[in-house]
């Protein structure tokens, strides 16, 4: 009886203060680990260091701040995280679902488990830029909304932020390319411009200042005329490559000459292939089809029956000649090389 008495005081008191520390200890836990809401790709139980991880990693991937993806409630400065108010963060579970799979799916099937082991990220793509377009494909777009002077100042204003990262290559092929794109559209001028630019910003490159030689006797071509391209050529022949590419080189002149109306001046070019290479079938058949599409026939079925003669396996050749009545003799005797 005296114990019950003089220890129940005590054991009490024990319990209350146990049960404190119990409430004080959940509080605490609860505190170190918050209930993230509206969870829909990342795990529910996430930790709070896992979780700042992962959108570390966004931010670094794609250059960006927490406020790309994350609003806040009308009328206030902070972000809810909880809220699905911007586009950017719905693509991003979208791209999230998507590198797990190519990882998972795809890559995870590889034989080469090497560690740490090879993996898609946001990075991967991205390369710390928000969009992750090539370099030639924001020049494009550059030229498509402001022309060339646009082009070159978004570029140098990339190269200036990103040049040394792996944003953008700042090599000599991405101007290169876009100029193709351009010259493809019919604006050749510009495209040279672009290309002239390109060796601007690589002086030291072979390769950007053939691309220039070659634009130069394309623009002859295209601004003044045949003869004044085939001078161009003449002149500029060593520099524009190995001779073994020449006649692939000049035929893809001419067909953008084509393609952007300037016929006659694609007839003197696809001419000057012929004079260049005069054993070569390719060289005279597509000098026939720019006869024809200028509506010369007498000379498109001269050019054609030379083609044969050269090839005698030139099936389309001989189906032009047919449709152009040309006799089955006639095209025979070329075949037979006796045109």
């Amino acid at each position: 009886m005296l114990w019950t008495h003089r220890v129940w005081p005590h054991m009490f008191l024990v319990c209350a203060l146990l049960a404190g520390v119990s409430v004080a200890l959940r509080d605490s836990l609860a505190q170190e680990q918050p209930q993230f809401k509206n969870l829909k790709v990342l795990p529910k139980d996430i930790s709070e260091d896992q979780l700042r991880a992962v959108m570390g990693a966004f931010t670094r991937a794609l250059g960006v701040r927490c406020d790309y993806c994350h609003a806040a409630k009308p009328g206030e400065q902070r972000l809810d995280f909880s809220l699905d108010d911007k586009p950017e963060k719905k693509t991003a579970r979208v791209m999230m679902e998507m590198t797990h799979e190519v990882n998972e799916k795809y890559i995870g099937t590889l034989e080469d488990h090497s560690d740490p082991p090879i993996k898609v990220e946001c990075a991967t793509c991205h390369r710390g830029i928000a969009h992750p377009r090539q370099l030639a494909d924001v020049l494009k777009l550059a030229y498509a909304k402001g022309g060339v002077d646009s082009t070159r100042a978004r570029y140098s204003g990339l190269r200036d932020r990103y040049y040394g990262r792996a944003a953008y290559d700042f090599g000599d092929v991405p101007i290169a390319d876009a100029a193709q794109a351009v010259a493809d559209s019919g604006h050749v001028p510009d495209a040279a411009k672009l290309l002239a630019f390109n060796l601007e910003m690589n002086p030291k490159s072979d390769f950007a200042q053939r691309q220039v030689t070659v634009a130069n006797v394309l623009v002859a071509f295209w601004e003044t005329g045949g003869d004044s391209g085939v001078a161009v050529y003449q002149r500029s022949k060593a520099q524009l490559g190995p001779p073994q590419q020449l006649e692939g080189m000049v035929a893809r002149m001419a067909g953008r000459l084509m393609h952007g109306g300037k016929t006659e001046s694609a007839i003197a070019a696809y001419k000057l292939n012929t004079t260049e290479h005069p054993k070569s079938g390719p060289a005279f058949d597509d000098l026939a089809g720019a006869y024809l599409e200028h509506g010369d026939k007498k000379l498109a079925i001269d050019a054609y029956l030379t083609a044969v003669s050269l090839d005698s396996t030139n099936t389309d050749a001989v189906k032009q000649l047919e449709d152009l009545k040309v006799s089955k003799k006639q095209i025979d005797k070329a075949r037979n090389g006796k045109k």
